[in-house]
């Protein structure tokens, strides 16, 4: 999936068509950090990894957290800055890839990826929980929403779907250690119709090596 060209409003990948507005674009944060904020698991210094057009980690600015919001997409980053101009947050954006993060180590306390992490490959997976593994201090905390594999295959609008095991070795491998991890039914407007998705909302604590 490209999603810069997502994001331009071309086709992202072959059978795929343009789209005006992503899907997930609702010009306000996702319930999953408004849940993560509320139960005082953001600390520290924030990474929004993934963070598409910006408005969960402008959520996490006004509510006093200092944050830096990476995605891959330059021309998401554009819509992204402005509208953390226009709130009258401070956030610094930078485009990087998520299954590296170079530049950054040692950097952050708490990991926001709100439907991040089901975009990425298997070994892109791997790959991922090392890198942010690397980007954070101890005791940091890993917040991810992701899809889950409970819901039922789409030919229209095909998702990843992530099995909970998954999710427990890949992150478990990379040194982090599931505190919890919760099935939620999330509502979501797709092609003006309200569709029931299944998510994982998951917690995790860095432990001090991988």
């Amino acid at each position: 999936m490209d999603f810069d060209a997502l994001y331009r409003g071309e086709s992202p990948a072959p059978g795929i068509p343009p789209m005006t507005t992503p899907p997930w674009d609702t010009k306000a944060p996702k319930e999953n950090v408004i849940a993560w904020q509320t139960r005082g698991w953001i600390h520290g210094d924030v990474v929004d990894i993934g963070c598409g057009l910006g408005d969960n980690a402008i959520y996490l600015a006004q509510h006093g957290h200092r944050v830096t919001a990476l995605d891959i997409s330059p021309t998401a980053l554009i819509t992204a800055e402005r509208r953390a101009a226009d709130a009258g947050v401070d956030v610094r954006f930078a485009v990087t890839d998520a299954t590296a993060l170079d530049g950054y180590s040692d950097a952050f306390d708490t990991v926001i990826d709100s439907g991040m992490f089901h975009c990425l490959d298997d070994d892109g997976k791997r790959s991922y929980a090392a890198a942010v593994h690397r980007a954070t201090r101890p005791g940091a905390t890993l917040l991810i929403s992701c899809f889950s594999d409970a819901n039922p295959p789409s030919e229209q609008w095909p998702r990843p779907a992530v099995p909970e095991q998954t999710l427990r070795d890949v992150l478990g491998s990379a040194g982090w250690d599931v505190e919890s991890l919760e099935p939620v039914a999330v509502c979501r407007e797709i092609d003006g119709t309200e569709a029931e998705l299944a998510f994982w909302y998951v917690r995790a604590q860095r432990r001090a090596s991988a």
